[in-house]
């Protein structure tokens, strides 16, 4: 083995392969060193550069394309020490853009033009005056103002559909050819696969729903008035079609989406798009996600002020749902990796997760390490003195460190190479908190207008939205800090003051050696599942916002990765047990000893509530919820504290959602759309949309 090898081994092994994963990078980075360079190529990348001047909120502009390149040749050099939550089975729950559900905003049931109610609410009963319906099921969303897109809309009269699962039907067997056979075509032997599309289907005979015309644009939609946005990320582009005649839509406007789409909302007809742009050293400026017409210029990025790792610029658009017309829009830096996003109706919340530089981490340890000796450190100490890259100086160190090991006996060298593998085992752990960390970067909304705020940090990384909810003045976040050295995992939920994002209070030390697999806020309540081997159901209170408080806890096989409140007394939790769907009621009645008042166990390995909370439904004037389970949606009853199947739903492909409008309930699987008569759970209808 050549010399220097064996710490660079033994380092790389320890970090990357004792704790493996990755700590997810900074989703929003700090600005490089003040002062241009000609060649961003050579420039000082090491991590301790001194930032811009900070400013009240701790966040700022490059101001320049040269201060831009800088931070970012910096922040692509700049490792984190890796580490791992300890249940790599928790699933990001996205639905698209990973909404949490607040409150008791679930479904959000519209009167006659869609406007949403008070939560849950709806007017009960037949239809209104002018034939209208009265209760419209719209999308399980995360703030009931704040609509988000999915694969059904619908004004109650309409639906419109754009299958995630497209199954085709099969084709008409093709005749043998009479031409010769070098005259045979790919067309003449194999029919072209059709474009995905939307589907628009008539609901205003609830018992006999037909489909009465077609969408050229197929993705995520949202539906405002007249308008239907579709998410095309298959063709790169965002388009508004008018859909004031449902039989002959019409598009009016389209925007190129040149980069990922993130998230979107849609209030009052404004929509709010969140979108990821990677970036390098290479990358051209300005930046557009939007096309050109919407570029931001690369030294109005905004960034807080420390330096960090970064690959990525986040960009969110306040866009005129009719007209397409952007009106504002912010971009700030970041990474890929990890982020979450969640909206409230005043402010767009966007984390990061960060950890400690790999070069500073090594060098920290070296100097508090009784094994490594004295002129050891000072040539460490002096690396850092130097004017060189952080990927230089963590070579430099790593080449120290092998001279010395190098240089002792074999008998020593393993003995001390095991001290310290012990010792940095140990160091980690006691610094579990600083190695993971979440950002927090505020945009304020306002009638349109955007405004990056202020900026926060918590220990740990969140799961997805539902980790996140704004709550009487405070943003609650809950967190699982990873498994690093010998410290276990554990789950914490922080308590921030909204504006400021300075931590008020928190409750630490939930699920031991586990991670976070589900959060539900539900008023001064929150709800928090973590796993391992058992599903531990933990009850929060937060009669006082800032000091929120433990009061119960319950222990069960499987877990939960979605949770929904019935009522006061009940919340659903939709998950696995031995690779199972099971659908979990917990008896919530008294918050210091919850129990498990019922649960279904299906033979499915997969539901669509996986994958997506939109998939849920909730309709509480038949006190029952929607379970899709592959090619199968029940409807389960939840009344009198049990669960009871009331309909079994078979479809000819898997069930991805369902909707009602007054009593009929509508069930979308791949194409086909189901219809059940809600008085008595008879099908009414079958209508395969594909012919």
């Amino acid at each position: 083995m050549a010399r220097g090898t064996t710490w660079t081994l033994a380092f790389v092994t320890l970090v990357a392969g004792m704790l493996l994963g990755v700590v997810f990078a900074v989703v929003v980075a700090g600005p490089a060193a003040p002062g241009a360079v000609d060649d961003p190529g050579t420039v000082d990348t090491r991590a301790d550069q001194q930032p811009l001047e900070t400013n009240e909120t701790g966040v700022q502009q490059f101001g320049s394309e040269q201060a831009f390149y800088e931070y970012v040749q910096a922040g692509q050099q700049h490792r984190t020490v890796q580490t791992r939550t300890q249940a790599t089975g928790a699933r990001r729950q996205t639905g698209g853009d990973g909404a949490a559900v607040e409150d008791d905003a679930a479904t959000v049931e519209r009167e006659q033009a869609a406007e949403p109610t008070a939560a849950d609410g709806g007017v009960d009963g037949g239809t209104t005056d002018d034939g209208s319906p009265s209760r419209i099921a719209g999308s399980n969303v995360q703030v009931e103002s704040l609509d988000e897109p999915d694969v059904v809309k619908t004004d109650g009269r309409n639906f419109y559909y754009a299958p995630t699962w497209t199954r085709m039907p099969r084709p008409e067997p093709i005749p043998e050819p009479t031409v010769e056979r070098e005259q045979v075509t790919e067309s003449t032997v194999r029919p072209e696969r059709p474009e995905p599309q939307t589907y628009v289907v008539d609901a205003s005979e609830p018992a006999s729903p037909g489909r009465i015309g077609d969408i050229d644009a197929h993705g995520k939609l949202l539906q405002t008035g007249d308008t239907l946005v579709v998410f095309e990320e298959s063709k790169n582009r965002i388009v508004g079609i008018n859909v004031s005649s449902p039989d002959n839509p019409e598009q009016v406007w389209e925007r190129p989406l040149e980069d990922r789409l993130v998230t979107a909302r849609e209030t009052g007809g404004q929509l709010y798009v969140v979108t990821e742009t990677r970036v390098s050293i290479g990358t051209d400026c300005p930046i557009a996600p939007l096309g050109d017409a919407a570029a931001i210029d690369c030294g109005g990025v905004y960034a807080p002020n420390q330096q960090a790792s970064v690959d990525s610029t986040y960009t969110a658009f306040s866009i005129d749902a009719a007209s397409g017309d952007i009106e504002d829009s912010v971009s700030f830096v970041g990474s890929g990796d990890g982020t979450v996003v969640y909206m409230s109706p005043d402010a767009l919340y966007v984390t990061y997760t960060t950890g400690v530089s790999e070069t500073d981490m090594l060098a920290a340890f070296v100097e508090d390490s009784d094994a490594v000796p004295e002129q050891v450190e000072r040539r460490i100490n002096e690396i850092q003195s130097y004017d060189i890259s952080e990927r230089s100086a963590r070579q430099e160190i790593e080449r120290a460190i092998d001279e010395w090991l190098a240089s002792l006996p074999a008998e020593k060298r393993q003995e001390t190479q095991s001290e310290l593998f012990d010792e940095f085992e140990s160091y980690l752990g006691d610094r579990q908190e600083q190695l993971t960390r979440t950002g927090i970067v505020r945009v304020s909304v306002s009638d349109g207008d955007l405004a990056v705020e202020q900026t926060g940090e918590v220990p740990g990384e969140p799961l997805n939205q539902f980790a996140l909810d704004e709550h009487n003045g405070t943003l609650r976040v809950t967190t699982t800090l990873p498994r690093v050295g010998d410290a276990e995992s554990s789950n914490n939920l922080y308590v921030l003051d909204a504006e400021t994002l300075d931590r008020e209070d928190a409750v630490t030390g939930m699920g031991e050696d586990q991670r976070v697999y589900a959060v539900r806020y539900v008023g001064d309540t929150a709800y928090v599942v973590t796993f391992r081997q058992v599903d531990p159901f933990y009850v929060i209170d937060f009669s006082e916002p800032t000091d929120p408080e433990l009061l119960g806890k319950l222990k069960l096989p499987g877990f939960s990765s979605y949770l929904h409140p019935l009522d006061d007394d009940g919340v659903i939790g939709i998950g696995e047990e031995d690779r199972r769907v099971k659908a979990t009621l917990y008896d919530v009645d008294n918050p210091t000893d919850p129990v498990v008042g019922d649960e279904i166990k299906l033979d499915e390995r997969f539901s669509a509530i996986e994958e997506s909370h939109h998939a849920f439904l909730i309709d509480r004037r038949h006190e029952v919820f929607f379970l899709p389970a592959q090619n199968r949606g029940l409807v389960v009853d939840y009344s009198n504290g049990t669960l009871d199947v009331v309909a079994d739903v078979e479809a000819t492909g898997p069930v991805e959602r369902a909707r009602y409008v007054d009593d009929t309930l509508y069930v979308f699987a791949s194409g086909e759309l189901i219809a059940l008569d809600q008085t008595d759970w008879e099908r009414t209808a079958t209508l395969d949309l594909r012919e």
